[in-house]
């Protein structure tokens, strides 16, 4: 199975903000959401290192991130505001992986050790210094 067979959306593009509820009450405004439409995560949800809120735009995602704690700032390098990430939603994370080892590109950034398992979904990170500067992130839920 090649890379385009696996692939079943683009799930979502990450973007750092400086004001999570500033950010989202924009987006609401914008493109008429409730409050009911966006998926949020408190920084209690993630033991204090941000907050995260999964707003829909045109059958994707754009997921806001704001980090709080100074590891999370550190391992982001404290990026203050833009594009992050995109992220990939695949059939099978291994299988990508592997068929991205094929090309030479390796796993980075978050998940250097491995793909992780958030219980609801497997995430890769790969390289970006494999991938020509782009945080990619592949999402088997």
């Amino acid at each position: 199975m090649n890379m385009n067979e696996l692939i079943i959306k683009l799930k979502h593009v990450g973007y750092f903000v400086k004001d999570m509820d500033k950010s989202v009450n924009m987006f609401k405004k914008l493109f008429d959401l409730k409050d009911g439409d966006i998926r949020m995560m408190h920084p209690d949800d993630t033991g204090g290192a941000g907050a995260f809120a999964f707003v829909p735009v045109g059958g994707t995602e754009l997921e806001l991130i704001q980090p709080i704690s100074d590891y999370f700032k550190e391992m982001t390098s404290d990026m203050s505001e833009g594009i992050n990430h995109i992220a990939v939603q695949v059939k099978d994370v291994e299988q990508a992986v592997k068929e991205m080892e094929k090309k030479g590109v390796h796993l980075g950034y978050i998940t250097k050790e491995g793909i992780f398992d958030t219980g609801k979904a497997k995430i890769a990170y790969l390289d970006p210094k494999d991938t020509d500067g782009i945080f990619i992130e592949l999402v088997e839920e």
